[in-house]
Order: C-alpha cells, then sequence, then structure tokens
C-alpha cells in the first residue's frame, strides 16, 4: 500500500473461480500384432511454475472441477506467475464459456496485472451472465473509475447496496466515491453501515475519521483514527494515520484526506 495519505491505490476484490480445460486426446490404439506406441507427451501451461512442463499421458488438469481449478488459479497468482493463473481461466472459459465467475475472476488478474482494458471486458461479460450478483458490479464500479467513468461506477455500487444493503465493498467503495465527490453526509452514512455491519474492519475508521473531521466533528474524528491505530495491521498504513493526526495538529487538513480504498485493507 501507498503511505503517502494523498494518493491510495484501489484495491480489487477476486473472486477467483475457474473450470477444467478440454481433455487431452486419447492415446491411438495400436495396430494388431504391434507393440503399443508411447504415452502421448503434451505440454501443459499450468504445471506449478513451469509453463513448458511436460506430461505422459491424460492432461492432469482435464478432469478438475471448478472448485479444483480455482485452486489451481490461486496457488499460481498468490505465487506471482500470472501466465499460469490467466491460462488456468482461459482453459476454463473454453470448456465453461458461460459461467460468470471465470470472467470476474479473470478480469481481477487482468486488472492486478495492468489490463485494465482487458479486465473491463471480462467484468461486462460476467455482468451480462449473472445481473443480480452485486459483487460483479462492485469490480465493474472499480475498473470504471480508471476509466474516469465515475457515473457509471456509481450507478452499478448503487445497484450492488440494492441487492444486498449489508454488502461492505459496495458500501465502501460508495463511500469512497462520494467523499471525492464531496457528499460527505452521505459518505458518513455508507461508513456508518460498514462499521455496523463489521466493526473490526479498519479501513472504515480511517475514512470516517477523514469526513468527521471535515464535518467538525473532531472529536469523533480523532476516536476513530486511533480505533483505526490500533487494529490495521500495515505499518504503512498506520503511519498514514499518525501523518494525517500530524496534519490536523499543525491545522494544514481542511478536507478529508484521499479515502482508503478496497474494504479488505487491513
Amino acid at each position: 500500500m501507498n503511505a503517502n495519505p494523498s494518493r491510495f491505490p484501489i484495491v480489487l476484490i477476486a473472486i477467483l473461480l475457474a473450470s477444467a480445460p478440454p481433455s487431452a486426446p486419447e492415446t491411438a490404439q495400436a495396430p494388431a500384432g504391434d507393440a503399443p506406441p508411447p504415452p502421448i507427451r503434451h505440454i501443459d501451461p499450468l504445471d506449478e511454475g513451469r509453463a513448458g512442463a511436460m506430461h505422459r499421458g491424460r492432461n492432469p488438469h482435464a478432469r478438475l472441477t471448478p472448485q479444483q481449478h480455482i485452486e489451481v488459479a490461486l496457488k499460481h497468482f498468490s505465487a506471482g506467475r500470472v501466465p499460469q493463473a490467466l491460462a488456468a481461466l482461459d482453459q476454463a472459459l473454453i470448456r465453461y464459456p458461460s459461467v460468470a465467475e471465470l470472467y470476474n475472476v479473470r478480469a481481477s488478474i487482468e486488472l492486478a496485472d495492468g489490463d485494465s482494458s482487458g479486465a473491463l471486458g471480462d467484468i461486462e461479460q460476467a455482468v451480462r451472465l449473472a445481473p443480480e450478483q452485486p459483487l460483479y458490479r462492485v469490480t465493474r464500479a472499480r475498473i470504471y473509475l480508471k476509466f474516469e467513468r465515475p457515473a457509471e461506477a456509481m450507478a452499478d455500487l448503487d445497484k450492488a447496496i440494492e441487492l444486498n444493503p449489508d454488502l461492505i465493498p459496495a458500501r465502501f467503495n460508495r463511500g469512497a466515491l462520494l467523499t471525492y465527490q464531496g457528499k460527505y453526509r452521505q459518505a458518513l452514512a455508507d461508513f456508518d453501515r460498514c462499521i455496523a455491519v463489521d466493526p473490526h474492519l479498519p479501513a472504515p475508521y480511517f475514512n470516517r475519521g477523514s469526513v468527521l473531521w471535515t464535518l467538525g466533528e473532531k472529536k469523533r474524528a480523532r476516536e476513530d483514527i486511533q480505533r483505526f491505530l490500533r487494529i490495521a495491521r500495515a505499518e504503512s498504513w498506520k503511519r498514514a494515520a499518525r501523518d494525517l493526526l500530524k496534519a490536523w495538529d499543525a491545522g494544514g487538513q481542511t478536507k478529508p484526506a484521499a479515502p482508503i480504498q478496497g474494504e479488505e485493507t487491513r
């Protein structure tokens, strides 16, 4: 995370669910009287850590269930093997082109890899396939903001909250967007709801404290930042909170600090 309190990155929720690639061809039948041919060898881009790994016989990933495939993709992604993670999703989508979750996953990884255009195309497909899934709309809203399309982002967040009023990712990100737009009372209501749903999540306290300070509720603002400092894990964000308190003490902070974005920030 960026320790600079004036510029914070958007953090993307990734619900990684993958499926299985197509089956490898069957081993050819040996002509009568001949010795059987050696097992087929094939290159499988999903083999752990080795894009050119060779296997004998059937593709070992050919019969993976969707949940097993997600474990392959997650393992590669968490280890920094983005090409293999994307290969897992690409193969899964060949076999299961109507599974919305696969597009959502690929959008998340593409965005993390800097491919915003690819991410937008995939998340739009996910929303088309599953328009009542609120988390897809949260993901799309975040990507819309990458393209400076705040009206569309707000529409997606509003819809996500309509579908699930207690969905913290939707409430949190809408609160951050409302803060940027100067709609502080509305932003405050969203951060209040986040804290009511999960009082142990640090990030809403930082954002709410910043908004409260701007609204003149300085005692409550300091209480929120102190609470954030007690429960936040990332030292970089703790430094940002201490810097914010110093700015308040110096009288130099009149508008809210740039909000933390991404409800999983800890």
